[in-house]
């Protein structure tokens, strides 16, 4: 394992962590959730998983979370896909031919959702864990609870707020951002075959109280996306020492599969 910066078009830069097996079947590009880091659970059972079944992986760090380079860049979504294309190029350029995947967390899901459907990628299968298909609603409301009016109150006053929703440490959420939530709904903007047949199979917690399993479900079932709901589990995927392995498995078997296998 080793940790890389990956320098965006815009000068960014993309913290990462990585581990690349000399031979190896595809990369995986893993995006985190919402208030993590690129030193996450997710990524280290990664880093040991994916590289024993063949694959490389490089865990990037998405814009306003950790502590290196993308906490100074404001989190806003196209700065975000901005992160993944340059983590692509970098593959593309560094390991030419090799096959990309993705593994998206969360909040880093529904980036990664709107990344495949908005603009030219180069990785065709994605396994989305726990995805916030259903972000914008996390802020943008109705009817806002008592904090979530303190939260407008400060956007409104300040231009952004500190938004902590139990995941982790806070993030910032500008005006820019919100505006971006409010434009950018998964369910009306995502796409499997606008730029090229994309593959996707998602895990979800049943009692997953951050995004609604109803709502994962609703969106696989609007796209006919294959999706394993595992009972008694909540948004973080661990609540059992197996559960995080299971996920895993999961995965591998996915990214193993042929195109003519049926999941």
């Amino acid at each position: 394992m080793e940790y890389i910066k990956i320098r965006k078009q815009d000068s960014g830069i993309v913290p990462c962590v990585k581990c690349i097996p000399e031979k190896h079947k595809g990369i995986v590009i893993a995006i985190h959730g919402f208030s993590s880091n690129k030193e996450c659970a997710t990524y280290k059972m990664l880093l040991k998983r994916l590289p024993e079944a063949g694959y490389g992986m490089i865990g990037i760090e998405l814009p306003g979370h950790g502590r290196e380079e993308a906490l100074q860049e404001t989190l806003r979504i196209e700065g975000c896909m901005k992160s993944i294309e340059a983590t692509e190029k970098y593959i593309s350029e560094t390991f030419p031919g090799t096959e990309i995947c993705y593994f998206a967390s969360s909040f880093g899901a529904y980036i990664t959702g709107l990344y495949i459907s908005t603009r030219e990628h180069l990785g065709r299968k994605a396994f989305f864990r726990s995805a916030a298909v259903n972000m914008p609603s996390l802020f943008v409301k109705k009817n806002p609870s008592e904090k979530e009016r303190r939260w407008l109150e400060e956007l409104d006053k300040k231009g952004y707020f500190d938004a902590n929703v139990d995941l982790g440490a806070p993030v910032r959420i500008t005006r820019e951002m919100y505006h971006d939530l409010e434009i950018h709904d998964l369910f009306e903007l995502f796409d499997l075959t606008r730029f090229g047949q994309n593959e996707v199979a998602m895990v979800h917690g049943a009692e997953d109280a951050v995004i609604d399993p109803d709502a994962a479900k609703a969106f696989a079932e609007k796209f006919h996306i294959a999706v394993t709901i595992l009972e008694h589990e909540g948004h973080s995927l661990n609540g059992t020492p197996d559960t995080p392995e299971l996920v895993a498995d999961l995965a591998i078997a996915f990214y193993n599969r042929k195109p003519e296998e049926t999941l």
